[in-house]
């Protein structure tokens, strides 16, 4: 029953990590909605209107509309909301003129037709001076522009609530879904145009995005530009912001990280006072007795046996931003590692079967795999290593518990990383495979500086007899 109750607690805490993961907001503005939904369906003089998933040959909106019942856009309905996207593309013209606002790359129709499609500004009632750019919001025009046609040609020529709700609500729950919107420069990003963001504007949306994600998609901004956007850039400005990023880590987290190796180190001493009582678990006198010496062993050797919890709260704000800024950064959108986007998700590209890219989609996945593994596990076999010698000293239950539970703990959490590599794009599969390889890099630096600070005591020793 206890083992089940570790193992419950332990996947609610699991399931609350991954859930915090996404509690960083995508660093998005209403114009950069406004051009993504622009980019799902071409519009043309006002006649492709509610013909979403026209351009992949998925259903559309008007086909599903008008299987439903509902009343659909007519020709004349239209033709009355090109007339007004017109005239409010004209306005914006003006109004960026007039203002001296920054260029927003030159206010090309495209850009700025999206904006007077799927946004629109409340302050605005046919008077250039009374638009406020930087404060535009979804569906403002459209829903003042749907009660005039409503007025002016009559309701049977205009979509019904039903119609306008589903219309709606198709694009918001894509636009919604795509974050890949984090670049300090104006531009255009897969077919996209994107508003660059400052430093300042990111700390808008929490202190996280401004802190920690904007910077770190910075840095991908700028590698990525300075290497080049043909794959092989993005995969450098991912290696150097990773080496960067763990470098900060392990300089934070040094003094814990070295009392974690101690510890590991200890564990045949541990072993051995853990076999003087092997009744712990059900005599609490037992019990105290073990912990009391335990905690002078730690005390002796000055390690901090709270440590790998001061890692772990450290590390988890960083580890939210990573997950952030690399499924942010536009720039990584770009270009293609030997033909497979950076930005389709792992398991589509793996498992795409028409297309070559899904080998190297599983090279990405198997490497990322094995590295989480080996990365995961050396820890696990050093310590089984060095407490092989007092294995005939004799069990103690308890420990012998804690051990399985702990193993069963990093079971767990590989396959839970493994499993989230698919769902996630192959920019963050790299990064997790470098990330691999820097922790095995890190687990061998603290071997070696633990061996030779032994060799010393043990000289020392020697020489004092």
């Amino acid at each position: 029953m206890k083992k089940r109750n570790r193992i419950f607690k332990f996947l609610c805490l699991l399931l609350c990590v991954f859930a915090l993961t996404g509690c960083t907001k995508p660093i998005t503005t209403v114009q950069d909605k406004c051009s993504v939904m622009m980019s799902l369906e071409d519009y043309d003089q006002g006649e492709k209107f509610g013909n979403y998933g026209e351009k992949s040959g998925t259903y559309t909106i008007n086909e599903y509309a008008k299987e439903q019942g509902y009343l659909l856009p007519s020709p004349e309905f239209n033709e009355f909301m090109e007339n007004k996207i017109v005239e409010y593309v004209s306005e914006l013209k003006t109004y960026v003129n007039e203002k001296g606002e920054k260029p927003y790359l030159n206010q090309t129709d495209k850009y700025l037709r999206a904006i007077a499609t799927f946004g629109g500004s409340k302050t605005y009632v046919g008077e250039t001076s009374n638009l406020n750019y930087q404060k535009n919001e979804l569906w403002v025009n459209y829903d003042a522009w749907l009660n005039e046609a409503r007025n002016e040609l009559g309701v049977e020529k205009c979509p019904d609530n039903n119609y306008v709700s589903y219309y709606k609500s198709v694009f918001n729950s894509t636009v919604s879904a795509y974050t890949t919107t984090i670049t300090p420069v104006d531009g255009e990003f897969n077919g996209i145009t994107l508003e660059g963001k400052t430093w300042k504007e990111a700390f808008d949306y929490g202190l996280i995005e401004g802190l920690l994600v904007y910077p770190i998609s910075f840095l991908l901004h700028t590698f990525t530009t300075a290497f080049g956007t043909n794959g092989w850039g993005q995969i450098l400005a991912i290696l150097l912001v990773t080496i960067i990023v763990r470098a900060i880590l392990i300089l934070c987290t040094f003094k814990q990280t070295l009392s974690q190796q101690k510890m590991t180190k200890l564990q045949p001493e541990l072993a051995k006072i853990q076999a003087k009582y092997p009744n712990s678990q059900t005599n609490q006198y037992e019990k105290q007795r073990m912990a009391q010496e335990q905690m002078a062993l730690y005390k002796k050797h000055k390690i901090n046996p709270m440590g790998m919890l001061i890692i772990m709260i450290f590390q988890f704000p960083i580890f939210i931003a990573v997950w952030g800024a690399m499924q942010g950064s536009a720039v990584l959108m770009t270009g293609n590692l030997l033909g497979l986007s950076l930005a389709q998700t792992t398991s589509t590209a793996m498992f795409d079967f028409s297309s070559t890219v899904c080998i190297v989609a599983w090279v990405i996945f198997l490497l990322m795999a094995a590295g989480q593994i080996v990365s995961m596990k050396v820890p696990q076999w050093l310590q089984k290593r060095r407490t092989q010698n007092v294995q005939k000293l004799g069990k103690n239950p308890s420990a012998e518990q804690s051990q399985k539970t702990m193993n069963m703990v990093n079971n767990i959490m590989i396959i839970f990383i493994i499993f989230m590599g698919l769902s996630l794009p192959v920019a963050m599969a790299i990064y997790w495979f470098i990330t691999s390889l820097i922790s095995l890099l890190q687990t061998y630096i603290m071997q070696v500086l633990l061996n030779k600070d032994d060799g010393k005591k043990h000289v020392k020793y020697k020489t004092k007899k």
